[in-house]
């Protein structure tokens, strides 16, 4: 609280500065119809000598500004992927704040054959206090989003969990339209990264997102097909690891007038296997044990989303979406627990599992007018259903004697999330802008659980129910030269959980941001932000509902669970807008981890809060250009945590220094031939009680297009030196395991992309819903 402060009164006295010679001009490009065009090139060229002043890029809702302007004449120029340049009458710099008229640009009436690509996206970008992966052209993105997501600079998947330069507590969205999915990671295994166009890293949001990621928003931003006509992409691929996979996407448009419908099916068939070993001394008996557990699957995903959107009169805009997807898998795991009294047991699961989701969004946008003011209105509706349905046989031998146990394990959850938000936009200074917004969101929860077969038979019920009220005030602008943000949310929350024990808790939170621009040079700037955020517990991670794996192991969850709280600051410079060099602190409060704990012979995992965690990290990214056939990125994040807990009755204190290296190369090789190689390496670290050791991956990948550019064919190497192998070791109190864990993450990979239809280009709106946090934190199952 003291540095968001401090950051206000040192923007107070920006504002109370003397002034310079310098001045702020901003405006708008719409289209002829006069919507906006987003992310249009602007640029500031002097009248004399058309020697370019400033360049900047247009927001989403086509706004631009040009901060520091010394007095003179000036044209804006402008221009957009699918139409024609225009530019601006002349413009007057006075000293004083300039409001260009709307710069106006016709849609281009080339085909895309005509069109000669000059240039592409950096794959790593810096916007808007942002992070943003442009993972869409890139060759070795994996065929899952989950692969998809080891683009992203010091991300981590440990044990079925993502944590960001070391710190759990990421808030995954996914565009808004495909978020009803609810356990995150389960579902990023099967999501195609066919449809994914680039990944949004947000470490310091503002106060209009969710106050939900303590260590940051992970955005994924999926294509967006806004051609004239009617038109589409047709995408097949097939792969194989250990076993062989494939899939379909269909995508399809139709924009004419002021209607403009799209729709995206898929159908994804994934066979793929995971593989744990455990090691574990029962310090208290002296009793060793060696588990191996191999876990193949089956799964069969169909997905689909469409909708609409129509111009209405007076600048509206109305738009519906619908999507869903169905998930039918099958698990035949074979799993040996051997203990040193003599004592073996032989587990086969056989379950099969059906999941199904479906979600509507209503949304209504205004252009109150043409000086900026905006509402915008969402609503969301989403449902959930799971069913799974194990039959487990545990053939025990003690000696020459065999006893054999069948047990039926029954689960169902159903999930209910419902949620509408307001937001308006006002302008108040050609410099300044004011935002405000509101939001409700609820979420329905029952599952149950009947295990039968057993020495004691379990019957498990659990609802939750949660509601979350927010509203926000965020102001923003640009004084001489540096570029502000300021936002304070608030957020009221009532939970209630009914189980063996019931849980009841209502809090409300303040959740202050800031941030602060500036450019230091023509190439380079600074960046200084500070944001509290909150991490509440995952639905499912506080049902006490027991998973079952074998007679020594199961999962479970914990009711007592509650938040977690994060305040973090962050110092970044940045090369020509691209991240350079990243400072970062974070304090933690009962930091939510996961733990291992015994009960009689058996161990558990589960989560709990640790008091304490205090993370510093470092980031550095350096580009990789060599005229225009090489261009790439290398990096590293270094990391240290350091936790400090009252845990299992005693003192655990633990701090280790990690780093993560990552980068990607692109090469241009002639006809029409691209080479890529990427790969990252996790030195050891630790996670909340887990010391893990160091893992990575290298990955291969070209690609050709063919017929005038309409068919890509792409060929994909993942993990080839099988190294992406997680192992690690928990020893505190009387815990001594010690794990290793793979996948099929080495896998040969072809896909074949056509275009379809008229391939003509033109920007569309972009949107997303209001149930990204809520989404984001229901987990199907414990896997």
């Amino acid at each position: 609280m003291k540095a968001f402060f401090s950051c206000l009164l040192l923007l107070l006295a920006l504002t109370a500065a003397s002034q310079q010679p310098t001045a702020t001009v901003s405006g708008r490009v719409v289209d002829a119809k006069g919507q906006a065009v987003p992310f249009a090139s602007v640029l500031l060229r002097q009248l004399a000598d058309s020697v370019v002043v400033q360049a900047t890029q247009a927001s989403e809702a086509g706004r631009y500004q040009l901060a520091g302007v010394p007095v003179g004449r000036y044209r804006v120029v402008v221009s957009a992927v699918g139409y024609g340049s225009g530019r601006s009458a002349v413009v007057e710099v006075a000293g004083r704040a300039v409001a260009v008229p709307d710069v106006r640009l016709a849609a281009a009436a080339l085909a895309l054959k005509e069109v000669q690509v000059v240039g592409q996206k950096p794959l790593l970008e810096m916007t808007a206090g942002k992070l943003v992966v442009n993972v869409a052209g890139s060759l070795t993105a994996g065929t899952t989003a989950l692969e998809v997501l080891e683009k992203v600079p010091g991300l981590m998947v440990l044990n079925n969990r993502l944590s960001l330069a070391g710190q759990e507590g990421v808030l995954i969205e996914i565009d808004g339209r495909t978020t009803q999915y609810m356990d995150v990671v389960s579902v990023l295994k099967d999501f195609p990264s066919s449809t994914i166009e680039r990944i949004e890293v947000l470490t310091q949001p503002g106060a209009t997102h969710d106050a939900a990621g303590t260590a940051g928003i992970i955005n994924i931003i999926l294509k967006k097909n806004t051609t004239l006509g009617t038109n589409g992409t047709l995408t097949t691929n097939a792969a194989y690891g250990r076993f062989a996979k494939t899939g379909v996407l269909l995508d399809l448009n139709h924009r004419a007038g002021a209607l403009n419908v799209f729709g995206t099916t898929s159908y994804n068939y994934r066979h793929t296997y995971e593989q744990l070993n455990t090691g574990r001394l029962d310090t208290r008996t002296g009793i060793r044990y060696a588990q191996q557990s191999y876990q193949p699957r089956m799964a069969h995903v169909p997905t689909f989303r469409g909708g609409a959107d129509y111009s209405l009169p007076h600048r509206q805009t109305l738009g519906v979406l619908v999507n869903g997807y169905l998930n039918r898998t099958q698990l035949n795991a074979q799993s040996s627990t051997e203990a040193s009294n003599g004592v073996n047991v032989l587990t086969a699961n056989d379950t099969r599992r059906r999941t199904k989701s479906y979600a509507a969004n209503l949304n209504y946008k205004v252009l109150l007018d043409t000086l900026g003011r905006e509402l915008t209105a969402d609503v969301d509706y989403s449902r959930y259903a799971a069913g799974s349905l194990g039959l487990l046989t545990n053939l025990v031998r003690i000696g020459d004697t065999e006893q054999p146990q069948i047990l039926r394990n029954d689960q169902q959850t159903r999930i209910g999330l419902t949620s509408a938000k307001v937001d308006y936009r006002q302008p108040l200074t050609v410099t300044t802008t004011l935002l405000l917004g509101a939001k409700l969101s609820r979420a329905d929860i029952e599952s149950q659980l009947d295990l039968t077969g057993g020495a004691a038979d379990r019957a498990d019920r659990f609802g939750y129910t949660e509601s979350i009220r927010a509203g926000y005030v965020q102001a923003e602008g640009t004084q001489l030269g540096v570029t502000w943000q300021a936002g304070l949310r608030g957020e009221y929350t009532v939970a209630e959980g009914r189980a063996a024990a019931s849980i009841r808790r209502r809090y409300g939170q303040l959740f202050p941001s800031v941030s602060l621009d500036k450019p230091l040079t023509k190439v380079l700037g600074a960046n200084l932000a500070y944001s509290r955020r909150i991490g509440r517990p995952s639905y499912q991670d506080l049902n006490p509902n027991l998973v079952y794996l074998d007679p020594y192991t199961s999962q479970r969850g914990n009711p007592l669970l509650t938040p977690q709280f994060t305040g973090t600051y962050k110092l970044a410079l940045t090369y020509q807008k691209q991240p350079f060099f990243v400072l970062g602190y974070s304090r933690t409060r009962d930091a939510i981890s996961l733990v291992t704990a015994t009960e009689d012979s058996a161990i558990y995992s589960t989560s709990a809060n640790l008091d304490n965690l205090r993370s510093y990290n470092a980031t550095l990214n350096l580009p990789l250009t060599y005229r225009k056939l090489l261009t790439g990125y290398a990096g590293v994040t270094v990391f240290y945590n350091e936790y400090l807990s009252s845990y299992l009755g005693s003192t655990y204190r633990a701090g280790r220094t990690a780093a993560t290296f990552y980068g990607q190369a692109n090469v241009q090789l002639p006809q029409n031939v691209k080479l890529e190689a990427s790969g990252f390496y996790q030195t050891a670290g630790i996670n909340g009680l887990i010391n893990f050791r160091g893992f990575g991956a290298l990955n291969l990948g070209l690609q050709k297009t063919m017929w005038q550019d309409r068919a890509t064919l792409r060929l994909g190497l993942n993990d080839v030196l099988f190294s992406n192998r997680q192992r690690g070791t928990v020893r505190y109190q009387d815990l001594d395991v010690q794990f290793r864990s793979y996948g099929e993450s080495r896998q040969a990979r072809l896909s074949l992309s056509w275009k379809l239809g008229n391939q003509q280009l033109q920007a569309a709106r972009k949107r997303s819903t209001g149930l990204e946090e809520e989404r984001g934190r229901v987990k199907t199952d414990k896997e």
